[in-house]
């Protein structure tokens, strides 16, 4: 609060690490406006924070993957100053590329790319000319290398992490504190949804309240976060021990592996 302000706005804040990181800033007395879909699960959450001593909050059912989400979110909170922003709603996909609908990679392109694009846009701007403020982006590993199997959404999260990397030292000529948080295997819904065995792939799961806490002790403080030790030997394997030409071949066994899609018949 001392360093970026009074509220931070949470998107996908009803789930999984989202839902951590908008309880753990509540609980550092942060006031937070909290985004999702779901009007109910929203209720529970913001009567949850509200009972943390003197925690504000603004509980907003919007739908983030559309453009039309995203406007209404920046006038929704015209009255505040939006001290930290985190953009995590997102969208996964798995299964060939091509063979999935194009309204489906066009709700993955506008809620994880265009969505913390614009919000950082929008409240990076407000920031810089307060001098004050931080933007902690939600990439993943599978932004780091080309993931056969999860082609869109590993391009996507390449987008935001290259962004966020970029922000990171671009803004720090305006006071503006940005850090990139690049979860690995994570026990959450949305992980769970994809029905990909993880373990198979060597990876570890971790709590959604242990990847929040990384993603928040780097704010200020570093330009990446990567949770977990296994995480971390994996992205040196991605982007200093193997060549990028075997990466692709190398996911693409461990992802038919893991049951990323059917076997053939």
């Amino acid at each position: 609060m001392k360093r970026y302000g009074q509220w931070a706005l949470v998107t996908g804040a009803t789930s999984g690490i989202g839902r951590a990181l908008a309880r753990q800033l509540a609980a550092q007395g942060m006031n937070v406006v909290a985004v999702a879909r779901t009007q109910g699960r929203l209720d529970e959450l913001a009567t949850e924070l509200r009972a943390k001593p003197g925690v504000e909050v603004r509980a907003l059912a919007l739908d983030v993957s559309t453009r039309q989400g995203i406007e209404a979110l920046i006038a929704a909170v015209a009255d505040l100053e939006i001290g930290v922003l985190i953009p995590c709603a997102a969208f996964e996909s798995k299964g060939y590329f091509v063979e999935t609908s194009q309204q489906s990679h066009e709700q993955l392109l506008d809620m994880d790319c265009y969505g913390p694009m614009r919000l950082a846009h929008h409240f990076g701007g407000l920031m810089a000319t307060r001098r004050k403020g931080a933007i902690l982006f939600v990439s993943s590993l599978s932004g780091w290398a080309g993931q056969p199997y999860m082609a869109h959404y590993g391009a996507a999260k390449a987008y935001v992490l290259s962004l966020g990397e970029a922000l990171h030292h671009e803004m720090k000529d305006k006071g503006v504190d940005v850090t990139v948080l690049s979860p690995g295997w994570t026990d959450t819904p949305m992980s769970a949804g994809t029905g990909i065995d993880f373990a198979s792939m060597g990876m570890a799961v971790m709590q959604p309240e242990d990847v929040a806490s990384a993603g928040l002790a780097r704010l200020g403080r570093g330009q990446n976060a990567v949770p977990g030790f296994r995480n971390q030997l994996m992205v040196l394997m991605m982007t200093r021990w193997t060549p990028r030409a075997w990466l692709g071949a190398m996911f693409r066994m461990m992802m038919k592996r893991a049951g990323a899609v059917p076997a053939p018949a």
